[in-house]
């Protein structure tokens, strides 16, 4: 779930803690999980809420599913690559400021900052979002020398911005940073040490089997820097705000803060096939999504990044701005508490019957502004682990069916539960709360303060429903985390131990580890039944980022966890 948001609820509510990433093959990457309740808590509020926010300024629920925009909008990643260069300045305007622009050395996995330093670091690895596959980048090649160490041959033409050649000790003294400095975020905790084999091979050991942390080193957060470069810019914890080092398609030139950072192109980028069309590159922050739209509208940026999803809609088929929605790899999932303060909802005939009672179709009219359906898996269609676990009948409303299974679990009268989430999901409770009063469900709706709601999911187990997503675009060590002994047992899940066996924690390692993506396809597939036969969780809708753009920007292509990438963008 980088993560750096829990998506509650009908939220895109990933949180930096690494659900996944990657958008399921089509799109971009996604976020990762992270152990610690504090560092969820920093950014449960920080980043994406396309549903939430979404549903604001909805019509029922019913039309939104029924009636989807008549003009598509335009995805991520379609564009051909720029040809041309400019003296233009891209003017992007991000939801808010970061307090890092590199937060290896602070364990900070902020998403704005990511966006920023991806322009500024290259990484290993690349995922080509549009095929999900994992391409060259500083590496030529790689080669698994065993499951949890990788051998990576490093180009010989990269210059750092010291004017240095890249070389394996540089890889060498990053993988030490993330290893001390960010041992219990997923910059580190999955990483061991690294070893250089020559100038240009180096090894990297890892803590945990898990093949497909190939496509987690493509993540921004895993950009290589050099010690000289680092202490030149004046240590560790200068760079943060001071991020000249790297050998990225950008440089870094300025944060004024509270007004603008700005990047300019490196037209000595080791890499001869990219150009890059704008010279630089100006962001700026506002929280209001509103105004970020308007200031595209009137010319004043060219980019209003990560819109709510609902208020992104209206801009369909406008012909002065151009609009991109897109899916990243995650799917909004309702969870049941099955830990030890569970009440009625320890009881799967009780959580079957709301599973009936839900109208996922217009859960997903609100979530997506109209603009996607229901899934009908725990992974996202198209992903290379999709398995289609339920059939549309299925997920038909069985109001009848729900009530019949309320009378077995005792609940014939009726029973109180509580849903927990942030403000921005109340327009998506509300719809689940309307669903279960048909049942005789009485749901309250709790949205505390971040802290509190932090504190209620992580420490207290106190809720009975709470809804939060996961990034599943690839199997990384942090998949199924809410059903995983090792996070129950550091206190990482959500409202404290759901259910669990050792049979699913032994299925949940070995599709991790799997190395035949088929094999590992049917491992999952075959614990998807295992999670519908008890009611685990039900899986509502894939969630969607938005981009209200200058209509004649073209290249809008992104990273992990569906990040824009900054650096291709043309006209």
């Amino acid at each position: 779930m980088s993560f750096k948001k829990i998506m509650s609820l009908g939220l895109a509510a990933l949180m930096t803690v690494s659900l996944a990433a990657c958008g399921g093959g089509s799109s971009s990457a996604s976020s990762a999980a992270e152990p610690a309740a504090e560092e969820a808590a920093a950014e449960a509020t920080a980043e994406e809420a396309p549903a939430e926010e979404a549903a604001a300024e909805e019509a029922p629920a019913e039309e939104a599913a029924a009636e989807p925009a008549a003009a598509g909008p335009k995805g991520a990643n379609e564009d051909p690559a720029n040809t041309n260069t400019s003296d233009e300045t891209l003017k992007v305007i991000l939801a808010s400021e970061p307090s890092s622009l590199w937060g290896a050395p602070s364990a900070k996995t902020e998403n704005e900052s990511q966006i920023i330093n991806a322009a500024l670091l290259d990484t290993l690895v690349l995922v080509d979002h549009a095929t999900g596959d994992v391409v060259p980048n500083l590496a030529t090649a790689w080669e698994w020398v065993d499951g949890t160490h990788c051998k990576f041959t490093l180009r010989d033409d990269v210059t750092m911005t010291d004017g240095t050649p890249l070389v394996a000790d540089d890889v060498v003294y990053t993988v030490g940073i993330w290893t001390q400095y960010s041992p219990s975020n997923d910059t580190g905790r999955f990483v061991a040490g690294a070893v250089a084999d020559d100038e240009h091979t180096v090894t990297i050991e890892f803590n945990v089997e898990a093949p497909d942390l190939l496509a987690m080193m493509a993540w921004s957060n895993f950009g290589i820097v050099s010690e000289d470069e680092v202490n030149a810019a004046g240590g560790l914890e200068k760079i943060e705000s001071n991020p000249v080092m790297g050998s990225g398609k950008y440089k870094f030139v300025e944060w004024k803060s509270g007004q603008y950072i700005k990047l300019e192109r490196n037209d000595n980028y080791w890499n001869k096939d990219w150009v890059g069309y704008y010279k630089d590159i100006q962001i700026t922050f506002t929280s209001d999504a509103a105004a970020r739209a308007m200031a595209v509208q009137s010319g004043d940026a060219d980019i209003a990044y990560d819109m709510p999803v609902a208020q992104a809609a209206p801009f369909i088929g406008n012909p002065d701005v151009g609009t991109v929605v897109y899916s990243f790899g995650q799917v909004a999932h309702l969870w049941y508490n099955m830990g030890p303060k569970a009440k009625a909802t320890a009881d799967a005939k009780v959580r079957e019957a709301i599973d009936k009672a839900l109208d996922f179709n217009a859960l997903a009219g609100v979530g997506t502004a109209g603009l996607a359906q229901p899934v009908l898996g725990y992974f996202p269609e198209g992903g290379k682990y999709y398995n289609q676990t339920y059939t549309e009948e299925e997920r038909a409303v069985d109001i009848e069916g729900a009530k019949a299974l309320m009378e077995e679990a005792g609940y014939g009268s009726g029973v109180d539960l509580k849903i927990l989430g942030t403000q921005e999901a109340t327009p998506l409770y509300t719809v689940i709360q309307e669903n279960l009063r048909a049942i005789g469900i009485n749901l309250t709706i709790d949205t505390p303060d971040v802290p509190t709601f932090v504190q209620q999911a992580f420490g207290d187990g106190d809720y009975d429903l709470i809804m939060v997503g996961e990034l599943t675009d690839a199997r990384y060590p942090t998949l199924l985390p809410f059903l995983a002994k090792a996070n129950i047992e550091s206190g990482f899940v959500i409202g404290g131990p759901k259910w669990t066996t050792d049979e699913i924690d032994a299925a949940i390692t070995e599709a991790i580890k799997e190395t035949d993506e088929a094999k590992a396809k049917e491992e999952l597939g075959a614990l998807e039944q295992t999670m519908k036969e008890q009611f685990i969780v039900s899986n509502l809708y894939p969630e969607l980022k938005s981009s209200v753009l200058n209509k004649d920007l073209k290249g809008y292509t992104t990273r992990e966890r569906g990040f824009m990438d900054l650096t291709n963008f043309y006209k």
